[in-house]
């Protein structure tokens, strides 16, 4: 059953891919290292697509204004990651971020783990592999990728297997938008009994509010179109505020640390290349956080 799961969500959540390309083309236009890179390959890998997959590529180019908070998000996870300094980091649903293949590259006593679902860490392999063949990247011993569903606590273990029997950093960005609340919650249980076993800290900016889609009017008909291509109604995934955030993971035993996306604001370098102010980019950035978030145990 667990396994017929995993090739439905697969099938389900492919569908979505979309979301990466805009997301990798977002990154591409600041200065995290492999963001261009990695955003050229997959743009040259998508080819034809259907046509309302082509057409979210196309509203993604011209939302380009909402660079800046992909940029915060990215850095302010990699400032987090520094910070509790566990040296074993596992990324779940990590998509097409270069944060893997960078922190292996600068940390060669690291062990970063990447999974993702079939189709996408398949995608990200390619990636790697062009990068490496064509010399733009050197491989990295410590980095893997694993074909895992975040939502089968079983998965979530065997992604873990290579790490120590020490304090681990579990990292997410826009995984948790794309489920309901039952599955949200799913996945925090998994990630609570992995915390159970290793210690260390659940870092997540998926901590996405009604007030943030509200704000996000440039992207709603980006959602449309997820919710036409999936079925995944994004809108209807999103707490309804901080506080409702808090209640929910506190709920399933989690103590939490809030951090915002304006801690980032001066690193940031994609609002001077799109003539945007301080005033906007607070305004874009002021109602994003990320939790850190420990699992209570007894």
């Amino acid at each position: 059953m667990e396994q017929m799961e995993q090739i439905e969500n697969g099938e389900r959540y492919e569908k979505i891919g979309p979301t990466a390309w805009g997301v990798a083309y977002f990154r591409s236009l600041s200065d995290i290292k492999y963001a261009k890179e990695i955003f050229q390959e997959l743009d040259k890998a998508i080819g034809q697509s259907d046509a309302t997959q082509l057409d979210y590529i196309e509203r993604a180019k011209k939302r380009v204004k909402l660079a800046p908070q992909f940029e915060a998000r990215y850095k302010l996870v990699d400032r987090l990651i520094a910070e509790n300094e566990t040296g074993q980091v596992l990324e779940i649903a990590a998509g097409l971020s270069p944060r893997g293949l960078t922190m292996t590259e600068q940390n060669p006593s690291w062990q970063y783990v990447e999974m993702d679902l079939p189709p996408i860490a398949r995608r990200k392999k390619e990636i790697l592999e062009k990068l490496y063949a064509d010399d733009k990247a050197k491989p990295q011993s410590n980095l893997y990728i694993e074909s895992r569903d975040a939502l089968s606590e079983s998965s979530l273990f065997a992604a873990a297997r290579h790490f120590g029997d020490r304090p681990i950093s579990i990292v997410n960005e826009g995984l948790l938008r794309y489920l309901n609340f039952d599955q949200k919650a799913a996945v925090a249980r998994n990630v609570h009994a992995l915390l159970e076993k290793f210690d260390g800290e659940w870092i997540t900016s998926d901590i996405t509010l009604k007030k943030i889609l509200a704000y996000e009017q440039e992207r709603a008909q980006g959602r449309s179109i997820v919710l036409a291509l999936s079925g995944i109604d994004v809108e209807a995934n999103a707490f309804e505020d901080e506080d409702a955030a808090h209640k929910f993971f506190e709920g399933l035993g989690f103590s939490i640390e809030r951090r915002g996306f304006l801690e980032v604001s001066d690193q940031l370098t994609t609002p001077e290349k799109l003539g945007l102010s301080s005033k906007q980019v607070e305004e874009m950035l002021k109602q994003a956080v990320v939790f850190v978030m420990r699992a209570l145990v007894g």
